[in-house]
C-alpha cells in the first residue's frame, strides 16, 4: 500500500507554508530502510538485496533524492572515541519571542560546533539544545561564555546524560 511522505516545506506569502507530498512504494520504504540500517550500501549490493536491476533501483534512489526524502549521507563518529565524554540537554527560556528575537537566537546557534540539536519549542521552554563536551568543566565554560550569552536568553536548565539507552537517525519506515 502505498504512503505519502511530506517532500518539503515552503514557505509561499500570503499562504502561509504549504506541504508537497511525494508518493512511497513498498519497494520505497525498503530502499529507505536498507539505506538508513547500511549507507555504504552501493546501488548494485542495494538493487541485489531488493531482488532488482541496478537501474530501476538508481531511478528510485534518485528520484527520492530528488525530491527531498533522502537528504543527505554521514557517518556518525562515536563522541567519545574523539574526546567528547559529556552530553548535555538545555533547556532554553527566551526574553521575547518576537520573529527578529528568535531568528537572531537561531543563526547564531547554527554557527557554534558544540551544539548538535536545536529545537523551537511550544510549551514551558522555548528551545531544546543538544550540546557535546570534553568533559563537565569545559561544558561550565561553554555555559558561561557561549549558552548563556545567546541574542534573547532569560533562563537556561542543563541536563547531564548519564547513560544513553537509545540513539538513533534511523526512521521507523517499515512501520508506516
Amino acid at each position: 500500500m502505498p504512503i505519502l511522505a511530506w517532500k518539503r516545506v515552503t514557505f509561499l506569502p500570503k499562504m502561509g507554508y504549504r506541504r508537497c507530498m511525494t508518493t512511497l512504494d513498498r519497494i520505497d520504504r525498503e530502499i529507505l530502510a536498507r539505506l538508513q540500517r547500511d549507507g555504504d550500501l552501493s546501488i548494485s549490493e542495494l538493487a541485489d538485496q531488493l531482488g532488482m536491476s541496478g537501474p530501476p533501483c538508481w531511478r528510485r534512489v534518485k528520484r527520492l533524492k530528488d525530491e527531498g526524502v533522502l537528504t543527505h549521507r554521514s557517518w556518525h563518529v562515536d563522541p567519545a572515541s574523539v574526546g567528547l565524554n559529556v552530553v548535555v540537554f538545555a533547556t532554553v527560556r527566551l526574553a521575547t519571542h518576537d520573529a527578529a528575537a528568535t531568528t537572531s537566537f537561531r543563526e547564531k546557534v547554527l554557527d557554534i560546533p558544540e551544539v548538535m540539536e536545536c529545537y523551537i519549542l511550544l510549551g514551558t521552554s522555548d528551545v531544546l539544545v543538544k550540546i557535546v563536551a570534553p568533559d563537565i568543566k569545559a561544558y561550565e565554560a561553554f555555559y558561561y561564555d557561549v549558552l548563556s550569552q545567546l541574542p534573547g536568553v532569560r533562563e537556561t536548565t542543563s541536563s547531564v546524560v548519564m547513560s544513553a539507552v537509545k540513539q538513533t537517525s534511523a526512521l521507523p519506515i517499515a512501520r508506516i
